[in-house]
Parts: C-alpha cells; sequence; structure tokens
C-alpha cells in the first residue's frame, strides 16, 4: 500500500505571509524566543483537518468530500489577529496567531470535512477545533524561565490586526518530512462558490 501525509487546510496568500514573517522576525529577538522551533512562513497555513498517513487510493475520495463541504460556500474573509499560546501562556508549547473575521465558514467546513472524513475511515480529532496559525513550536527541553520569558513577550504583543486573509479556495496538501524540515504541496485545489 503506497502512503500519503496529508492535511486539508486554507493556504495563505503573500500579503499574510509576509506579515506573518515580520512578527515572527520581531518575536525572534525578544528573549525567550531561542527556545522556539519558528515555522518557515512558506509553511504556514490553516489546517481544517490533519489526516496524517493515508492510502493513496483514497486521496481522489478526500478530494470529493472537499467539494462536497464547500458546496454552497462563498469566499470569505479572515482577519489575523493577535497572538496567544497553546495550551496557555503560562506554559506555551505552541505560539499562534489569532483569526476574527468570518471564522464561523471556517469552522463550519472544518465540522464538515471532520464528520465526512470520519465517514472514509479517518481518525476524529480529539481535541475540538480551534482556528489559528501557527507560527512556532517551543522545544520540547525549554526551561520552565524560557517558557515563562515566551509567555511573557506573547503578552506585550499588540494585540491589532496583522493582515487580512481572502479565502477562496481549499487545499488538499501532502506533508514530506525531510530532515531540513516538513515541506507541503498542494495535491488538490477546491475553489469556493
Amino acid at each position: 500500500m503506497s502512503t500519503l501525509r496529508a492535511f486539508i487546510a486554507i493556504e495563505l496568500d503573500e500579503p499574510t505571509l509576509e506579515a506573518l514573517a515580520v512578527v515572527q522576525q520581531r518575536l525572534r529577538q525578544q528573549p525567550g524566543a531561542q527556545a522556539v522551533r519558528w515555522v518557515a512562513p512558506g509553511n504556514i497555513h490553516l489546517t481544517l483537518k490533519f489526516l496524517g498517513e493515508i492510502d493513496r487510493a483514497l486521496a481522489p475520495k478526500v478530494g470529493a468530500l472537499i467539494r462536497a463541504c464547500v458546496s454552497g460556500e462563498h469566499p470569505f474573509t479572515l482577519s489575523v489577529a493577535g497572538l496567544g499560546a497553546f495550551p496557555n501562556l503560562q506554559r506555551p508549547n505552541v505560539v499562534w496567531a489569532g483569526l476574527a473575521g468570518a471564522v464561523a465558514a471556517a469552522i463550519r467546513i472544518a465540522q464538515r470535512l471532520e464528520d465526512g472524513c470520519a465517514a472514509l475511515g479517518i481518525a476524529r480529532e480529539e481535541r475540538p477545533f480551534s482556528p489559528h496559525l501557527t507560527l512556532g513550536r517551543v522545544q520540547r527541553d525549554a526551561t520552565p524561565d524560557a517558557r515563562r520569558q515566551i509567555g511573557d513577550l506573547i503578552r506585550r504583543q499588540p494585540s491589532g490586526e496583522i493582515s487580512r486573509l481572502s479565502v477562496d479556495a481549499i487545499h488538499l496538501m501532502r506533508s514530506e518530512l525531510r530532515p531540513s524540515g516538513a515541506v507541503y504541496s498542494v495535491v488538490e485545489k477546491v475553489a469556493l462558490g
């Protein structure tokens, strides 16, 4: 069986990627930031459903599922605004940028994808969908002091809008894990509207 490591996502446009790169650069210069593995700006996206390793033969069915899930959905706009951390700012593991605007549309599509993927035999996500853009992951061996510094630097960041993102398509993505990091490529692009 030939497999494909895959996920379903909203790709970001160049202005949004550039704005997030500026935010990351600003954060990198702060105390504690060296304990974060920053996501390459070109790899930042809004994951709607992580599929994991799936049989390649399932990819066309996932493509058809995406088309069914976005049927009747029109393009929408998200606002990238504010920073935060999972699970919280006292013990950050993931540094993220938040989303506002037509978030309900993204949540609705993600829920349909979750249900549809379950029908295809793909495991459900245990955590509820929380729309965000991962900017970096705190290293596992980061000290409590470094984690505190990371939480503090996130608290000090402006909470205003970073960028606006026009969403007009949903993408089935392939993820190849390489020594230099993950490389993502589009398997299928499904237009909204």
